[in-house]
């Protein structure tokens, strides 16, 4: 692979390292003159039907992320058989490796991690796309402490393929959060859970749920209490440690509510470790260090001294109360002239319109778009992101669902063909012209093969084109009874045409049989298919004989007898 150049493109200057699914090489884009992480699928994984498209498919729906904390996906795309994934080349280690070398991370570095991490969910979020997937593996540092999260899109492919996500899975349990390993969808609840459990491993160098298996580690989560960061590490302050474990609470209403309000707290945090507690509260009274003095000095200015003081003490005073005033005036206004974006996400537009009413924020509808997160008819899209703080009179733009933009194929092989096209409207896609072809194994009017193939994750609307059998092929000539004498001509084969019209007002689709009737015998079947309403089609049948009746049934009428 090393020196090997992909897509005309991609020159693979070096391996990075292998994980379950994925073979990573530094590579150097030799149209853009850029190193890029060039990923492709382990050798193990090649075989796995489908399994290199979704990954390309996963990894395109993410390309539209443009964050400085998301290690961006240029490029994805199959060539040759070979699948890849182009993303942008993230210098430095993984957080898990970080703590697995050096053990627990300072607290203020943690909270510098773990601010450019939230960050760039809260974006994701509001565009709405979850990680769901999110580990320390993912969160890289550079030795100049810039943060790039990687992966997103994978969690998508997990779930189209279960077979494959079990050689991933100790990788992600210690993440998931309980309601993910118990087979529900990703959600921001969940996102906000494996960010705590990060937190949480940074801080005291352990995981809060750890065991041999998956299981075991399921099962604790489930129902064990985890000890708390103080516990293990008495380094870590109490605000940073609650923020921790309410991350990682088991019921996902008991979590941060987004991303956005998890990331509040910890930049209050950070500044506190970086300012340190308040300082007490300062003394104007306080006259400076006190000089003794004789008596007699005492005695000579004490009543100039005194008026001074009690001067300078009022007019301290005075300018400490205007500023205070000042500064609630100012706060007050400010607080009047400013609302909070409300969370909107996952609600109906009706539902939204009235928790936007209650927070005094305003919509604009910005149309709809696809989301593999949020159901059709609800809100998968907030520009502003929820928490921001605006002004009363700035519009807040909110996309509705319309559903994901790719969606499973139903599987239809070796059903009828009536059957099979209504499952295929049902599930949203369009139904193409069927080709028809002989089979000695699928019985007429059944499905032979599909394109695409049942399972995999296409468009809405894309055409499902099937092969429909025709039955096992007819003979193509018939050898004369033994001990019969023929006469010449009496069995000759013959080609005869066939036109065939179907009623354009038949109800819906119509069977239209060809039945034979010659030297081999009567009403042999030459033809069987389902047509629609309308259809004009020729069909070219084999007769032996000098007398052949044809008999066309459509719908199971007679509607021709012709001897040729």
């Amino acid at each position: 692979m090393i020196g090997k150049i992909v897509n005309f493109r991609y020159e693979v200057l070096e391996k990075i390292g292998d994980g379950p699914l994925f073979s990573v090489y530094k590579s150097r884009d030799k149209v853009l003159n850029r190193l890029v992480a060039l990923k492709s699928p382990v050798k193990g994984l090649q075989g796995a039907p489908g399994l290199s498209e979704a990954f390309v498919t996963a990894y395109r729906g993410v390309m539209s992320l443009a964050h400085p904390s998301i290690a961006k996906v240029f490029d994805a795309d199959c060539v040759g058989g070979e699948c890849f994934i182009a993303c942008e080349y993230a210098r430095g280690i993984n957080v898990k490796e970080r703590v697995r070398r050096a053990g627990p991370i300072a607290a203020p570095f943690a909270v510098d991690i773990m601010i450019p991490v939230l960050t760039a969910l809260d974006y994701a979020h509001s565009v709405g796309i979850v990680h769901g997937d999110l580990a320390a593996q993912d969160v890289i540092v550079s030795p100049d402490g810039e943060v790039k999260v990687t992966d997103f899109g994978l969690a998508g492919v997990l779930t189209e393929h279960p077979e494959i996500a079990d050689k991933y899975v100790m990788r992600s349990v210690h993440y998931e959060a309980p309601e993910i390993i118990g087979g529900a969808a990703p959600t921001v609840a969940s996102d906000i859970y494996s960010a705590g459990i990060i937190i949480y491993e940074m801080l005291t160098g352990q995981l809060p749920f750890d065991g041999a298996t998956s299981v075991a580690v399921a099962m604790k989560k489930a129902k064990d209490t985890p000890v708390n960061p103080r516990v293990i590490n008495t380094a870590v302050p109490k605000s940073l440690s609650d923020i921790a474990m309410r991350a990682i609470e088991t019921a996902p209403e008991d979590r941060y509510s987004s991303a956005a309000e998890m990331l509040a707290e910890l930049k209050a945090v950070s500044h506190a470790l970086r300012t340190g507690m308040p300082a007490a509260p300062v003394d104007f009274y306080s006259s400076g260090p006190k000089v003794a003095r004789s008596a007699e000095e005492v005695a000579t200015d004490a009543p100039e001294k005194t008026f001074r003081s009690q001067f300078i003490t009022a007019l301290v005073l005075f300018v400490v109360v205007c500023l205070i005033a000042m500064g609630a005036t100012f706060m007050l206004k400010s607080r009047k002239n400013t609302v909070t974006v409300p969370t909107l996400l996952g609600l109906t537009w009706d539902q939204a319109q009235a928790a936007a009413k209650e927070a005094g924020v305003t919509l604009k509808d910005d149309g709809t778009g696809y989301s593999n997160v949020y159901l059709s008819g609800q809100i998968c899209s907030v520009s502003p992101p929820p928490g921001t703080s605006i002004s009363p009179d700035e519009l807040v733009k909110v996309k509705v669902s319309s559903g994901p933009d790719k969606i499973p194929v139903p599987y239809v092989v070796g059903k009828s063909e009536v059957d099979a096209r209504s499952a295929i409207e049902q599930a949203g896609f369009d139904y193409g012209a069927p080709k028809q072809e002989y089979s000695d194994t699928v019985p007429i009017n059944d499905v032979i093969s599909q394109d695409p193939r049942g399972g995999v994750s296409r468009p809405p609307r894309t055409t499902i084109n099937l092969v429909v059998s025709m039955g096992p092929k007819p003979p193509t000539e018939t050898p004369p009874p033994t001990g019969t004498d023929q006469s010449p001509g009496v069995s000759q084969e013959r080609d005869i045409p066939i036109s065939v019209q179907v009623p354009a007002d038949a109800g819906g689709p119509q069977e239209v049989k060809i039945e034979v009737s010659d030297d081999r015998g009567s009403d042999n079947v030459a033809y069987q298919a389902t047509r629609q309403p309308g259809d004009k089609f020729d069909v070219q049948i084999k007769g032996y004989g000098s007398s052949v009746d044809v008999k066309i049934y459509i719908g199971g009428q007679l509607d021709s007898d012709t001897v040729y």
